[in-house]
C-alpha cells in the first residue's frame, strides 16, 4: 500500500475518533443551539448488540475488499458476468448490513422504530394522513389536494406533494384485500419492530389493525430495499465514465454511510435510489458510442420519467434534474445538437408524465408545487435561521452524513479535477450553490441525502488516484461502519422526541405532555410512580432500557400524543408523562 494511502487511512481513523469523542463528551453541538439540533439518545444498556453489529461490519468490509481485489485484477480484466455477479453480491450484502447495524442501537432506537416511525407526524406522518383522510376515497382526496394543502403546516406534509400519501394508501388497500399476506408480513416482523408498535399503541391509545401494521412494516422493508439497492444504479452511474475499480469503491461505501442507515425507515432514505437511477440513465444516454446513440433517446426519456416520479414525493428532485441537464450538456465528444436534443427529451418526459398525472388525478401539480414552496419559505418565518452559521455547519453535517472516512477519499478525488467523475463534481457544485443561497439551513443530512451517492464517485476516484487497494477498501468500509454504529448510539434523527433524558438545549413544546392512562403503565413498578423511573412505556422504548425519566403530575392543560404529533416539528426534546388518577387527573 502506498504511503499516501496509509496517511489518508490514519487521517480517517483520527477523524472518526475525534468525532466520537466530541459528540460523546458534548463538546460538539449537534446543530445551531436555539435553532436546530439533532437529538441525543440514552446510552446503550448492553454491548451485545453493538458488538454483534460491529462483527457484521467487519464481515462486510472483508466482502467489499474481496470484490475490489477481483474487479481490479489486472491479470483478469473484469467482464460483464463477473461484474454482474459481484454487484448482485453487493446488493445482498448491503441489505444485510443495513438491517443489522440498527440492532446495535440503544433500546427503542433501533428496529423498534421500523414499526411505527412512518405513522407519527413528527417523524413522517404520511401514513396517518392516508389512513385518516385519504384511504376512504383516494381519488377525491387527490383531486382536492391543491386546496387541502393550503391549510397544512410548514413541516413534512405542507412542503411535499402527495406521492407518499398515495403510496401509503396503495399499501393499506393491498393489505386490507389480502389478510393472509398481511398476517404473513406481520409474522415476519422482528421482535423489536413488534415491540415498538405495541408500546406505541400503549402510549397513545391509538389501535393499529393488522392490515395497517403490515403496511407500516412493508413501508419500512421497501425503504430498506430501495436504500440498499442504491448500490446498483450507483455502480452503473460510475461505469458510464469510470472503470470497475472506481465504481466498486463508490457503491461499496454507500451501505455503511451514516445517513442512509440512521434515517431508515423514513422515505428520505429511499430517494437516493431514484436520484442515482436518473443520473445513471442520463450518463449512459450521453455516452459517445454507437450503442449509446441507438438507445440514447430512450435512456434520456427514462431519466426524465424517473425525475417526474420523484417529484411526486419531494421537490428535492428539481436540483437533481439540474444535475442531469449539466451532466448531459458537459459530456465530452458528443455533438452539441445531440446533447441539446437529449436534454429536451428529458424535459419532454418530465412534463408529459407530470401532465398525465394531472389529467388522471385532476390535481394541478403547478398549484401543489407553488404551495409547497410557499410552505417551505413560511417554515423559515416560523423558525428563523441564521444564514452564516448554517453556511458553515451544513458542509460539516454533510460530511458526517456521508461518513468522514468516505469524505476524506471524496476530497482526494475532487482535488484531482481532471480525473473526477463529472457526476461527482457537478453534484458538489450544485450543493455549494444550494448552501450559498440558503436553500436549506439545517437537517441537510436528511434533506440532501439523495445527493450523497454521486459524491461517492469522487471517493472512488480518490482511492484510484492514490493507488489504494483492497486493504484500504476494507479499512475505510470498517471505519465507516464503526462511525455509523457510534453515531446511532449517541444521536437519533428519526423519532420526534428524546426519551429518557431532560434537555434544556431547545424545547419547542416546553409544556407538551403525553397523557398515559395508569392502566397503560401497568408494567411499571407502582412504587416508582412519582419518582424517577427506570423505564417508560412511551414511544418505541423498552421499559427496562430507558433511564432517568421523571414522572410528574400533569399540568392543567394536557396534550395527548395525537395532538403532540400533529404539532411536532422534530424539535420536541422531552415528553413529560402525566399519570391520570381517575377523573381528577
Amino acid at each position: 500500500m502506498r504511503i499516501r494511502a496509509i496517511l489518508i487511512l490514519l487521517v480517517q481513523a483520527a477523524l472518526v475518533a475525534a468525532l466520537v469523542v466530541a459528540v460523546a463528551g458534548r463538546r460538539l453541538p449537534l446543530g445551531i443551539p436555539g435553532e436546530w439540533e439533532w437529538l441525543r439518545t440514552p446510552a446503550p444498556t448492553t454491548l451485545i448488540g453493538p458488538m454483534l453489529a460491529g462483527m457484521a461490519v467487519v464481515g462486510y468490509a472483508v466482502i467489499v475488499a474481496a470484490g475490489l481485489r477481483s474487479l481490479a485484477d489486472a491479470r483478469r480484466p473484469a467482464g460483464l458476468v463477473r461484474e454482474g455477479c459481484w454487484l448482485a453480491t453487493l446488493v445482498i450484502a448491503a441489505i444485510a448490513i443495513q438491517a443489522i447495524i440498527p440492532t446495535g442501537a440503544p433500546g427503542g432506537f433501533g428496529l423498534e422504530k421500523w414499526g411505527y416511525a412512518n405513522f407519527t407526524p413528527s417523524s413522517s406522518g404520511y401514513f396517518r394522513v392516508a389512513r385518516e383522510q385519504a384511504a376512504r376515497d383516494p381519488w377525491a382526496f387527490l383531486a382536492n389536494y391543491p386546496t387541502w394543502i393550503q391549510g397544512q403546516d410548514t413541516l413534512h406534509i405542507g412542503t411535499h406533494p402527495p406521492g407518499l400519501i398515495v403510496a401509503q394508501c396503495l399499501l393499506m388497500r393491498a393489505m386490507e384485500r389480502s389478510p393472509g399476506v398481511a398476517g404473513a408480513i406481520e409474522r415476519m416482523m422482528p421482535v423489536a419492530a413488534t415491540t415498538g408498535l405495541r408500546l406505541f399503541e400503549d402510549a397513545t391509545s391509538y389501535p393499529i389493525p393488522q392490515s395497517d401494521r403490515a403496511a407500516l412494516y412493508l413501508t419500512s422493508l421497501i425503504t430498506l430495499l430501495a436504500c440498499a439497492g442504491t448500490v446498483a444504479p450507483l455502480y452503473v452511474l460510475a461505469r458510464a465514465t469510470a472503470g470497475p475499480r472506481v465504481a466498486w469503491a463508490a457503491a461499496a461505501f454507500w451501505p455503511v454511510a451514516t445517513a442512509p442507515v440512521l434515517f431508515q425507515p423514513i422515505a428520505d432514505a429511499a430517494y437516493p435510489f431514484l436520484s442515482s437511477s436518473a443520473l445513471a440513465l442520463a450518463a449512459w444516454a450521453a455516452r459517445d458510442d454507437a450503442a449509446g446513440r441507438r438507445v440514447a433517446w430512450f435512456l434520456a426519456f427514462a431519466s426524465g420519467a424517473v425525475l417526474a416520479f420523484g417529484c411526486t414525493f419531494t421537490l428535492a428532485f428539481l436540483p437533481v434534474g439540474l444535475i442531469v441537464g449539466i451532466l448531459i450538456l458537459s459530456a465530452p465528444g458528443v455533438p452539441a445538437r445531440r446533447k441539446v436534443g437529449l436534454v429536451a427529451v428529458v424535459g419532454v418526459a418530465f412534463l408529459s408524465l407530470t401532465a398525465l398525472g394531472w389529467a388522471v388525478t385532476s390535481a394541478s401539480p403547478i398549484t401543489i408545487w407553488r404551495w409547497n414552496l410557499r410552505k417551505h419559505a413560511a417554515f423559515y418565518d416560523e423558525y428563523p435561521r441564521s444564514y452564516l452559521p448554517w453556511l458553515l455547519v451544513n458542509p460539516v453535517e454533510l460530511s458526517v452524513a456521508l461518513g468522514l472516512p468516505a469524505a476524506a477519499w471524496c476530497a482526494c478525488g475532487l482535488l484531482g479535477v481532471r480525473r473526477t467523475p463529472r457526476a461527482a463534481s457537478i453534484t458538489f457544485g450544485v450543493l455549494v450553490l444550494l448552501d450559498l443561497i440558503g436553500r436549506n439551513m439545517g437537517e441537510v443530512a436528511r434533506l440532501w441525502m439523495l445527493f450523497l451517492p454521486p459524491l461517492l464517485l469522487a471517493a472512488g476516484a480518490g482511492m484510484e488516484r492514490l493507488g489504494a487497494g483492497p486493504a484500504a477498501m476494507a479499512v475505510t468500509a470498517a471505519l465507516l461502519g464503526f462511525q455509523t454504529l457510534a453515531i446511532q448510539s449517541m444521536i437519533q434523527v428519526v423519532l420526534p422526541v428524546e426519551i429518557g433524558a431532560r434537555s434544556k438545549e431547545h424545547v419547542s413544546h416546553p409544556h407538551a405532555q403525553l397523557g398515559v392512562d395508569e392502566d397503560e403503565l401497568a408494567a411499571a413498578d407502582e412504587a416508582a410512580i412519582g419518582r424517577q423511573l427506570d423505564g417508560l412505556a412511551a414511544v418505541a422504548a423498552e421499559l427496562d432500557h430507558v433511564p432517568r425519566l421523571e414522572v410528574r403530575e400533569p399540568a392543567e392543560r394536557e396534550i395527548d400524543a395525537a395532538q403532540l404529533d400533529g404539532e411536532g416539528d422534530g424539535h420536541v426534546q422531552r415528553i413529560d408523562v402525566g399519570i391520570r388518577r381517575g377523573a381528577a387527573g
